[in-house]
């Protein structure tokens, strides 16, 4: 998905979290990978089963920094990621859909301040959320009211 498109579909959307800042109610939230994970579950399976997207930068990574990445997942995530790359419609994209284990990949890989993904509640305006993940286990959460 490109951003284009993610931004047709309702979400918050920003280059530069200085943007967020200004033009957004904020807080910090602050959970480890598995208060994550439940939280971010929970809320996309009942209130967005359908609109819930996730930005997830790892396939434009250098191969260096992807090894960095690959030694902290496991093989069974590896290989969920060889075959998310190799869907005809995400190549070339850093958007995509929410799925179980990728929501797993990503609550990991933020605690461990490796990789940080953005996690997009889209919608009308007074429902949507964007959740960008942070250094020290922090979600900085952007709304509007």
């Amino acid at each position: 998905m490109t951003i284009e498109e993610l931004k047709g579909k309702g979400a918050i959307y920003f280059e530069q979290i200085k943007t967020g800042l200004t033009q957004y109610q904020n807080e910090i939230q602050v959970m480890d990978q598995e208060q994550a994970y439940e939280f971010f579950w929970k809320k996309w399976k009942e209130e967005y089963p359908w609109d819930t997207f996730v930005d997830f930068y790892y396939f434009s990574l250098p191969e260096e920094a992807k090894q960095k990445v690959n030694e902290v997942l496991t093989e069974e995530e590896r290989e969920y990621l060889k075959q998310l790359f190799q869907r005809e419609d995400s190549k070339g994209e850093i958007i995509f859909p929410m799925e179980e284990m990728l929501l797993g990949i990503v609550t990991k890989l933020n605690q461990g301040e490796i990789l940080f993904s953005t996690i997009y509640f889209t919608g009308e305006r007074g429902k949507r959320s964007a959740w960008w993940g942070n250094y020290k286990k922090e979600y900085v959460v952007f709304w509007e009211e």
